[in-house]
């Protein structure tokens, strides 16, 4: 029998203000406050015989792609895109060539080490392959790091931006386990991916150019415009559902044109979607943390530890140098930088939901590794950027 309303609310109020405590003993450790979040939904979720059974993957990924259209839109409209234009085609190719690359290096060792099929391979390198932005934005800002021009810009572009490709990829590598190889060939993948960012891009574009109109000729009060931006984010994503399009790279663009448009009340705004995308990150690691089932993950305990020290140590690596092998003017320590900073958050977990609504075969064992790795990453690599900063030269003096 289903909680009755008011202990739902109870359990959220509690599980928010618990996180918010939580959270500022994380960051006096050294530890991303976010891993906090996913460590109290475990705790509360499935994780023993008091706790109550939750296990809605459907629901899970519906509103967690909910969630990340609004903190991906959030990034974008607090973008500057004057720091961004120097530096655009470098975060280009990391969120996309840098994607692949990293799938690729990963289904590889996952294929060699562990013994996995080539497809299922493939298909966890594609649910690990994007950084998070959540977690990349919120790293950056707890460590108050000071870096070097163009540093900052490329790494939240990436995060920003690498979402769709990933997202992609894990969508078709699903349907080729569930279907027959000739309905996903190789131009057939390539048509699907064409219409896919033609669509996300078109829609962002002309949401973006739209509500910019709307917010020039169009009075509207001060509280009102960011209801007005809520509203367009679950349009988008309504729309790019029933077309196809990416909703990621949609909400992203349209956030880029109206941070940067004369006529928005930029600075109110800001503050009004960093609140509102703090609150989507924490329900958002909160409902993936009770989606996980505890004592699930020691069976796949040592294949989520090996690749994860695979993620961090060569395939991050290889995609990012990869990627950037023709940006000459990039130096090796920006490079390194670059690398150890591919923070994985919820995005990998949220996108290993999607074999699982596919029902694909082995999809629950590689959910339970794309949570170790993530938990993995936050450890490892959220901890060390202040110290890999100072030893990669990229701080500011």
């Amino acid at each position: 029998m289903l909680p009755t309303l008011p202990y739902i609310l109870l359990a959220a109020g509690i599980l928010i203000i618990v996180n918010l405590v939580a959270g500022r003993f994380a960051t006096r450790f050294g530890a991303p406050t976010l891993l906090a979040t996913l460590a109290i939904g475990v705790i509360f979720g499935n994780g023993g015989p008091y706790d109550f059974d939750y296990n809605f993957p459907v629901v899970t990924l519906r509103f967690s792609e909910i969630a990340l259209c609004v903190i991906i839109f959030s990034g974008g409209f607090e973008s500057n895109w004057k720091r961004f234009r120097p530096i655009f085609w470098q975060g280009v190719s990391l969120a996309t060539l840098g994607v692949l690359l990293t799938v690729v290096a990963t289904a590889v060792f996952a294929y060699g080490l562990l013994g996995w099929s080539w497809t299922h391979s493939l298909l966890l390198g594609a649910v690990v392959s994007a950084t998070d932005a959540a977690a990349v934005f919120s790293i950056l800002e707890n460590n108050n790091l000071s870096l070097k021009p163009g540093v900052r810009e490329v790494l939240e572009l990436e995060s920003g931006a690498n979402d769709p490709m990933a997202f992609f990829l894990t969508l078709s590598v699903s349907a080729m386990l569930i279907s027959q190889p000739s309905d996903a060939g190789l131009l057939a993948l390539s048509g699907n991916f064409l219409w896919t960012m033609l669509v996300g891009a078109a829609t962002g574009l002309l949401a973006g150019k739209f509500i910019h109109l709307l917010a020039r000729h169009v009075p509207l009060k001060r509280g009102q415009f960011p209801i007005v931006l809520l509203a367009w984010i679950l349009i988008l994503y309504a729309v790019n559902s029933l077309l196809g399009g990416s909703a990621f790279l949609s909400v992203y663009l349209a956030g880029m044109i109206l941070g940067n448009s004369p006529w928005v009340q930029r600075d109110f705004n800001i503050h009004f979607f960093e609140s509102f995308s703090w609150l989507m990150e924490t329900a958002l690691f909160l409902v993936l943390g009770l989606q996980v089932y505890l004592f699930e993950l020691q069976d796949v305990l040592w294949e989520g530890l090996i690749l994860s020290a695979v993620l961090i140590f060569i395939s991050r690596p290889f995609g990012v140098l990869g990627s950037l092998f023709f940006f000459k003017k990039i130096g090796w320590r920006f490079k390194v930088f670059y690398s150890w900073v591919g923070l994985r958050g919820a995005t990998p977990i949220v996108f290993a939901l999607i074999p699982i609504v596919s029902q694909v075969p082995e999809a629950y064992k590689i959910f339970n590794i794309a949570f170790i790795v993530v938990v993995v990453s936050m450890l490892v690599q959220g901890t060390t950027v202040s110290g890999m900063a100072k030893v990669a030269g990229v701080e500011q003096t």
